[in-house]
C-alpha cells in the first residue's frame, strides 16, 4: 500500500490497522434477534444525520451499493436471488459465444457450484485445489469415509460432526434449492432445545458468575443473573435478548416495521434500499460496542451482560454493520436444517459432478494475467490474443515428491479467501483498491472442541441417571449427588457402553489434572438438542439435534468459541484441548457425565487451517463502505467468488450467491 493512505480512527481508539495488530465465526442471527420481552428500557432515539466528522464521510453511492448488496438486488434495483435460483434450477442462459477455458481457484462451495454450472454450459473447466483430498472449504465433517476416504473420528464408527457448517436457515433459497435439487435428505437442526413433541423448551443452562439456570427461568426471572453482572436498577428483571432487541429495533424501523402480530414486516423494496442505505452511512463506521453505549446508552456492565449471553463479546469491537446484519436478515422465527449424515454431504454431491475436473494437491502460489492497461513484470506467458491467465502450482508432496504444474485459461475465477490470497504473487498487480481489501479484509478466528459419548446423557432425566450409573458402581449415583465421587481419573469411561482401546492413563493423569474443581451435581439436563451458554473457557455448548441410527451415543460441540475466545484454544495441541473440554462441560452439566466419555474427540481451528486462513471475512468498522464495494469486482480475466465477496460471509448461501455471479460473469462475457 501507499505511504500517503490515511489511516482513520473509529471510535476514538484503535485505528483498523492498529486492531487487527493487536486483534491477531456460526454468526449471532439467532442470539441478535430472540429472547422473551418483559419491561423494556426506553427506546434509543432514531435515527438522525450523522454529526459533522462522526463518519468517515462514506458518500451516498458507496452506502447505496452497500445496501444493495444486502438486499442481492441488481444495479436497477431489481432481485437477483431469483434469477440465481432459476440458473440452480436451469443452468446458464444460452449463448452462442465460443466456449471458453476456465480455471476455478479453490474447490469451497462457491468454485464447486460456479465449475458446475459452467462445465454444464459448455466451458472448459478445471478446478484447482490446494488440499490433497478434500473439496468443500469450510464444509467439513468429521466422519469416516466420504468422498475424501478419512478414517475413522470416533470411538463408535457411525458418529459424524461438524467441524465447520452444521445449519442451514431455511431463508436461504440457494442452499434450499441445491439441497432439493441433489435430493439431500434435511432436518430440523435445533438450535434451542425441544421438548418430546418437539416444541421448543429452553431448559438448556446459562452457567455465568457461578449462577446455573435454565434459559427459560432466566428469561422469566432474569434478576438473579443480570445483578451479578452489576448492571443498573432499570436492567435488573429485564432479560438480555430483550434489552438488545429494544437498542437494535430503531434502527430496524428504517427498513421494517412491526405489524399487526407483532412480527416484523418489510418495508416495500424502493423504502426498504433507502433505509438500509440510510443505516450503512450512519453506522458504517461505527463498532457494535460504540453503538450499545454511544447510540443505545447502555453502560459497560449491561453491555458485558449482552456480549456474554447473547455471544457478542467477541465481536464488539467489530463493525456494527457485521452483527446487524445477521439479526436482521434471519428473523428469529427462521427454522434451520442440517443434513442427514454431515453436511458435507453437499460437497459430495457437487463434487461428483465435477470430479474429473478438479486437481487436488494443486496450491496456488502466482497468477499472472493479461491486462492492456497493465504493464507485467513478466509478460511471457499471458498476451493478447490468449492465454489471458497462467498459474503456477506446487503441490504438498504429502504422497510423493514435491512438484509444480503451470494451468493457462482464457479466465479464471478466484475463490481462495483474501487472507490466503495475499501469498499468492499477482502480476500485473491488482487495481489499487483491491489490493488493499485483499490487505486488509478482516478475518476472524472460530474453534470448535468436540467430544465423544457413549450415551445421550443430556436428553436424561434424573432415573435414567441412577440407572445408568448403577451399572458402574450402586452406589455412584449419590457419590456424585454428595461430591464424594474419585476424582483421580478412574471414572473416565467407566461406563460399560464406553468401548476399550480408547482412553490411555495420559489421558487419565491429564484429566485429573485438569478436573472441575467444584463438586456440586446440578439435576439432569433433559434436552433434545440446543445449546448452553457459560462465561468459562467453553462459552457455547451444542448438544446433537438428532441420534444417529444404531447408535446409542452422540458428539457434543463441547466448546464452540469465536475470535479472542477461540485463540486460548488455539494456543492449545489439540489432544490437551479435550481435557480443558470436559472440564468446562463438567462445570455446566456435573462430574458424573465422565463415565461416557469415550476418549476420542475432535477439533478445528479456521484461523490455524492451512487452507481457510481463518473462520470467515468478519469486517471491521468502515470496511462495508471503503471495501466491499470492490471486493467481488472483476480484474480483467479475473473473476472472484466466495463467502467473503458477499454480505453473507460464513454462511454457504453468501458463497452460492457469488458462485452464480461468477458463472454468469464469465459466461455472459463476450
Amino acid at each position: 500500500m501507499t505511504d500517503d493512505h490515511a489511516v482513520v480512527r473509529s471510535d476514538g481508539g484503535f485505528s483498523r490497522r492498529e486492531f487487527a495488530a493487536v486483534a491477531g465465526t456460526a454468526t449471532v442471527a439467532t442470539a441478535l434477534a430472540g429472547g422473551t420481552a418483559t419491561a423494556l428500557p426506553a427506546p434509543a432515539a432514531p435515527l438522525a444525520p450523522a454529526a459533522p466528522g462522526g463518519s468517515r464521510g462514506a458518500d451516498s453511492d458507496r452506502c447505496l451499493a452497500v445496501a444493495r448488496a444486502l438486499l442481492v438486488l441488481d444495479s436497477d434495483d431489481r432481485p437477483l436471488v431469483p434469477r440465481y435460483v432459476r440458473v440452480l434450477k436451469d443452468g446458464l442462459p444460452a449463448r452462442r459465444t465460443r466456449p471458453k477455458d476456465v480455471l476455478v481457484i479453490g474447490a469451497g462451495p462457491s468454485g464447486l457450484v460456479a465449475a458446475w454450472l459452467l462445465k454444464e454450459a459448455g466451458h472448459r473447466v478445471t478446478v484447482l485445489e490446494a488440499n490433497g483430498n478434500r473439496a468443500g472449504g469450510r464444509i467439513k465433517t468429521f466422519r469416516k469415509g466420504g468422498h475424501e476416504g478419512a478414517g475413522q473420528p470416533f470411538a463408535d464408527p457411525r458418529q459424524y460432526a461438524e467441524a465447520g457448517a452444521m445449519r442451514i436457515p431455511g431463508s436461504h433459497p440457494l442452499v434450499m434449492e441445491l439441497i432439493d435439487r441433489f435430493d439431500l435428505k434435511k432436518r430440523r437442526f435445533h438450535y434451542v432445545d425441544v421438548d418430546g413433541e418437539g416444541r421448543p423448551a429452553a431448559r438448556t443452562w446459562i452457567h455465568v458468575n457461578g449462577i446455573r439456570v435454565r434459559r427459560a427461568d432466566y428469561a422469566r426471572s432474569p434478576r438473579r443473573v443480570n445483578r451479578s453482572f452489576g448492571v443498573p436498577k432499570a436492567h435488573w428483571d429485564t432479560p438480555a435478548a430483550a434489552i438488545l432487541r429494544a437498542a437494535l429495533d430503531p434502527v430496524r424501523d428504517e427498513f421494517s416495521y412491526v405489524g399487526r402480530d407483532g412480527k416484523r414486516v418489510d418495508k416495500p423494496l424502493p423504502e426498504r434500499l433507502r433505509g438500509w442505505a440510510r443505516v450503512v452511512k450512519r453506522f458504517g463506521d461505527w463498532s457494535m460496542f460504540r453503538f450499545l453505549t454511544e447510540h443505545a446508552g447502555l453502560d459497560e456492565r449491561t453491555v458485558d451482560l449482552i456480549g456474554t449471553l447473547e455471544n457478542l463479546t467477541s465481536r464488539l469491537p467489530l463493525s456494527f454493520i457485521h452483527s446487524f446484519i445477521g439479526s436482521s436478515l434471519i428473523s428469529p422465527d427462521t427454522p434451520f436444517y442440517e443434513l442427514e449424515g454431515g453436511t458435507a454431504v453437499l460437497p459430495d454431491a457437487l463434487l461428483e459432478r465435477v470430479r474429473k475436473e478438479v486437481r487436488f494437491d494443486r496450491r496456488v502460489t502466482r497468477i499472472q494475467y493479461h491486462h492492456p492497461d497493465r504493464p507485467s513484470a513478466d509478460g511471457g506467458h499471458v498476451r493478447s490474443k490468449g492465454p489471458h491467465v497462467w498459474v503456477d502450482t506446487v503441490s504438498e508432496g504429502r504422497d510423493g515428491p514435491v512438484v509444480r504444474e503451470q494451468f493457462t485459461a482464457d479466465v479464471a475465477v478466484v475463490t481462495v479467501p483474501f487472507s490466503g490470497l495475499r501469498h499468492v504473487q499477482i502480476d500485473p498487480p491488482l487495481s489499487y483498491r483491491k489490493r488493499r481489501a485483499v490487505c486488509e479484509l478482516h478475518y476472524d478466528s472460530a474453534t470448535k472442541v468436540l467430544l465423544e459419548f457413549s450415551r445421550r446423557w443430556w436428553e436424561f432425566d434424573e432415573d435414567d441417571w441412577k440407572r445408568e450409573l448403577k451399572a458402574v458402581d450402586p452406589n455412584l449415583y449419590d457419590a456424585y449427588r454428595t461430591g464424594k465421587a474419585p476424582a483421580d481419573g478412574s471414572l473416565l469411561g467407566a461406563h460399560p457402553s464406553v468401548p476399550g482401546g480408547h482412553i490411555t492413563q495420559a489421558q487419565r493423569t491429564h484429566y485429573a489434572a485438569n478436573r472441575a474443581i467444584g463438586r456440586d451435581q446440578p439435576e439432569a439436563a433433559g434436552v433434545v438438542g440446543g445449546g448452553s451458554v457459560s462465561d468459562n473457557a467453553n462459552r457455547f455448548m451444542f448438544n446433537p439435534s438428532h441420534p444417529v441410527p444404531g447408535s446409542a451415543g452422540g458428539v457434543v460441540l463441547a466448546s464452540y468459541s469465536w475470535a479472542d475466545d477461540a485463540l486460548r484454544w488455539d494456543s492449545l495441541d489439540d489432544e490437551a484441548r479435550y481435557p480443558h473440554a470436559l472440564c468446562g462441560l463438567q462445570q455446566v452439566y456435573g462430574r458424573r457425565i465422565e463415565v461416557f466419555y469415550t476418549g476420542a474427540g475432535r477439533t478445528q481451528s479456521w484461523l490455524r487451517d492451512p487452507y481457510a486462513y481463518g473462520e470467515a471475512s468478519v469486517l471491521l468498522p468502515g470496511q462495508h463502505t471503503e471495501l466491499l464495494p470492490v471486493i467481488a469486482g472483476r480484474e480483467g480475466p479475473l473473476h472472484f467468488a466466495g463467502d467473503h465477496t458477499s454480505v453473507k460471509p460464513a454462511w454457504i448461501e453468501g458463497a452460492l450467491e457469488s458462485a452464480v455471479r461468477a458463472a454468469l460473469e464469465v459466461h455472459t462475457d463476450q
